[in-house]
């Protein structure tokens, strides 16, 4: 049975990636012998489930020396058939063991996040020179790769122009249900981390137009991060308090999805946009801005949802309001949101990694 090592900071937190990962190789550990292995995590628990056929290693290392160190005599005792980078430290210097694997490289993030990431920086000379570094950086790295796997098609042909092995494989739902919203209630929903890169800040400013227009709609959205006071003294300063509100984190999204009318991703940037096809799953219509990478390949614009301009704040709420007036579009552009959720059914998905390591082999 083929051996892979998947190798990440850690798997403690509740986020796309910990997830989309955990459930892929739940998925995949009745085909490949699959081994988890963690920069010391500690005795922090891992917050989504393992296959119990899938095993742990957690590297005690206490800096990236040694943890390099570590990892490379780990590996070379191992001797697994793939070693997988998921852009955490170990990103900068896997593809330099000599273990006798073949080395892949996830990058769970859009090709352009250091924008993202850097947009803090005031002045735009040193911002842009920073951004150029930190990309051309992991670019530089990135080549040493046998495989480099990005998450749309778009981010495909970035990495394209620089890297040779390029493919992209959508990530997976995770979530499963039969039950779709009957998309009646006034409300609309939007999930995500309370950080700049959600663009939460963009949707807030958005309902300040709606409300106008539509004052008995609400906007809920879920998630934590360390936006929410800056966040809440907005929607307190727009006089929305009563109609938008940050609901924190939620053990059950689908219900949520569930009583929800229309989903909004108002995020400025988006590798995937794993809320997008839970959303589309629950037969939800998606109203979401065209930001790098996928999310306009995700939504098939007047089919499904709409997909308006970036930091369009004006057409993001016209894209909402036109929904909010006509029910039976609603519906209509949610049942085409399930057939295109199917696009990302596990089986189609476990299928496309299982042919790719099967070429890599």
């Amino acid at each position: 049975m083929t051996r892979i090592a998947y190798i990440c900071n850690g798997l403690y937190n509740a986020a796309g990636m910990e997830r989309v990962l955990t459930t892929r190789a739940n998925a995949l550990c009745a085909d490949f012998d699959i081994t988890f292995i963690t920069y010391n995590q500690g005795d922090r628990p891992d917050h989504f489930a393992l296959d119990k056929r899938i095993q742990r290693v957690d590297i005690p290392a206490q800096n990236d020396e040694e943890y390099q160190s570590m990892l490379d005599e780990w590996l070379k005792k191992e001797k697994y058939d793939i070693t997988t980078s998921t852009g955490g430290a170990e990103f900068f210097f896997l593809h330099s063991i000599k273990d006798g694997s073949k080395k892949v490289f996830e990058f769970h993030f859009s090709f352009d996040i250091s924008k993202v990431w850097l947009s803090g920086i005031r002045n735009p000379w040193r911002r842009w020179l920073y951004v150029k570094g930190q990309t051309y950086k992991r670019i530089y790295h990135a080549r040493k790769y046998d495989q480099v796997v990005a998450l749309c098609k778009t981010d495909q042909k970035k990495w394209s122009r620089y890297c040779r092995h390029v493919t992209y494989i959508y990530n997976p739902l995770t979530i499963q249900t039969d039950r779709h919203s009957d998309c009646t209630h006034k409300k609309v929903i939007a999930v995500g981390r309370l950080h700049k890169q959600k663009g939460f800040d963009y949707l807030i400013d958005a309902w300040s137009i709606i409300h106008s227009e539509h004052p008995d709609w609400t906007l809920e959205i879920y998630g934590e991060g360390g936006l929410c006071n800056a966040l809440q003294a907005q929607i307190d300063k727009n006089g929305l308090t009563e109609v938008v509100l940050l609901k924190g984190k939620t053990d059950d999204i689908v219900s949520k999805y569930l009583d929800s009318s229309i989903f909004v991703l108002s995020s400025r940037d988006e590798a995937f946009g794993l809320v997008i096809s839970e959303a589309e799953a629950c037969g939800l219509p998606v109203v979401t801005f065209d930001c790098p990478s996928a999310p306009a390949e995700l939504v098939e614009d007047g089919v499904n949802g709409y997909v308006v301009s970036l930091g369009d704040v004006k057409g993001l709420s016209q894209r909402v309001m036109a929904l909010m007036v006509d029910e039976n579009m609603r519906k209509k552009m949610g049942v085409e949101s399930v057939r295109v959720a199917k696009k990302y059914d596990m089986s189609t998905i476990a299928g496309q990694w299982k042919r790719l390591y099967k070429e890599l082999l």
